[in-house]
Parts: structure tokens; C-alpha cells; sequence
């Protein structure tokens, strides 16, 4: 996949894209949420979830068929089948994309503070290592664009789980007043992946804001409503792991 799919991660040895407001058009008219469906011809399968902010994952083991999902919902989905693009959704969330080509294991993540806070980034590793003997170490993770700290001020409901959670993790909240602090929602799941063992330089982020770059991304919490959700995806090839 070339970038006119949407922005990509270096450090990612597999096709995959972070979409913006206008990609990937390539793929809009296949997918039917909680299915697989048929693709066009760079993706022959599309794989998307019915996301309900949590933390189930959910497993696709090759080989993988077209039709109704056999667990619809949830915010993760891990597979090792090639040609099949795993596809979540996002409009200020973080979308978080995990490869390991050794193992020939693919996750694709879509991380709301509820799911980043109750560890989904961690469950889906968990998944990994279980089901494909995946290993930390040879993960490589990219974290997509979503809301910055720059406009996600959040209060006790959001910053009170976070501190009993992970309360030494420095960078993640910072305080703005009583009751009140910026959440960085792409640093913590950075704390997380390393803590996985996922190591510093197979970890790329990119960092833009949706809610700052209105040219480029929706976003719930500027708009105020669902307009409309950016598609972020990751794929084996059936030919080899590389792009």
C-alpha cells in the first residue's frame, strides 16, 4: 500500500495505513461493520468491527471466509491469515497498529481512553504470544494520529482510573487546575507497549493532532458529534510479509 492509502509508519514491515479525512476511498465501499467482506484488488479481504470501547480482542485465525464476524464486536483485531486487511475506526481515538513478520501476526487497534486505560494494548499482545508465539521483542508497533494533549483536557472520571492504574508513569496527565489535567493518550500507550517488552526503536508514532488539524481529520470533540471516522489498517501479503 503507497501513501495514497494515508500516512504511513516507517518502522512497519507489512501494508498498512493511518487514513485522514479523505482515504482510503479504495476501500469505503467494501466494508460492512462486524464482517469480512471482499476487497479490491491490494486487499482481498476487509476485517472491521462493531467498536464498543473495550477491551476484547478479537481473533481471526487463518483461514479467514467472508461473512458475518463470529464475535462482532470489540476494538481489536489480531490475525495471521494474508490478504487480510484488518480495519479500525477512529475520531480522536488512537489508533494502534502491531506487527510481528517473524510470527506472521497482525493486529490492528482502536484505543478510546476507557480501552487504553483497561490495558487493551496489552490484552492484544497477550492474544499475540499466546495464539501465534508471538515475542515483545520482536514487535514492531505504530501509533496513529489522534487527539493530543494540546486539546484533551479530561476530569476525575477519566484522570481518577488513570492514576489508580498507572500512577509513576511521567508525562501521561498533567495537571491544569483542581480536578482537572491534559491526557496524552499516545505516551501512555507508548508506557504500555514498552512495558510489554516491545523495544524503544520498533515503535514509531505519528504526531499529529485530529482535533488541531481540521484540514486532515475529524473529530468528535471539535465537531461535537460523529461527522465522520478516519479507517486505519494493517495487512500480511500472501507473497511475503514486506510492503
Amino acid at each position: 500500500m503507497n501513501a495514497d492509502w494515508g500516512l504511513q509508519a516507517p518502522g512497519l514491515p507489512v501494508p498498512h495505513f493511518f487514513g485522514t479525512r479523505t482515504t482510503p476511498l479504495q476501500v469505503q465501499g467494501f466494508i460492512e461493520l462486524g464482517s469480512v467482506t471482499e476487497g479490491p484488488a491490494e486487499a482481498p479481504c476487509l476485517a472491521t468491527l462493531k467498536q464498543i470501547h473495550s477491551t476484547r480482542a478479537v481473533l481471526l485465525k487463518s483461514p479467514v471466509t467472508t461473512g458475518p464476524l463470529p464475535v462482532q464486536e470489540g476494538d481489536a483485531l489480531v490475525t495471521n491469515h494474508p490478504d487480510t486487511l484488518i480495519l479500525v475506526r477512529t475520531a480522536d481515538c488512537v489508533p494502534v497498529l502491531l506487527v510481528d513478520d517473524r510470527a506472521g501476526v497482525v493486529a490492528a487497534i482502536h484505543a478510546g481512553w476507557r480501552g487504553a486505560v483497561a490495558g487493551i494494548v496489552p490484552d492484544t499482545i497477550a492474544i499475540c504470544v499466546k495464539e501465534f508465539h508471538s515475542h515483545p521483542e520482536s514487535l514492531k508497533a505504530a501509533i496513529g494520529p489522534s487527539i493530543g494533549p494540546c486539546c484533551y483536557e479530561v476530569d476525575a472520571p477519566v484522570i481518577d482510573p488513570m492514576r489508580a492504574r498507572y500512577p509513576d508513569w511521567p508525562g501521561v496527565l498533567e495537571e491544569t487546575g483542581p480536578g482537572k489535567a491534559r491526557l496524552d493518550l499516545k505516551r501512555l500507550i507508548r508506557h504500555q507497549l514498552l512495558h510489554e517488552g516491545v523495544a524503544p526503536e520498533a515503535i514509531d508514532m505519528v504526531n499529529l493532532c485530529t482535533h488541531c488539524r481540521a484540514d486532515l481529520f475529524y473529530s468528535y470533540r471539535r465537531e461535537g458529534q460523529v461527522i465522520g471516522t478516519m479507517f486505519s489498517g494493517v495487512m500480511l501479503s500472501a507473497g511475503g510479509w514486506g510492503r
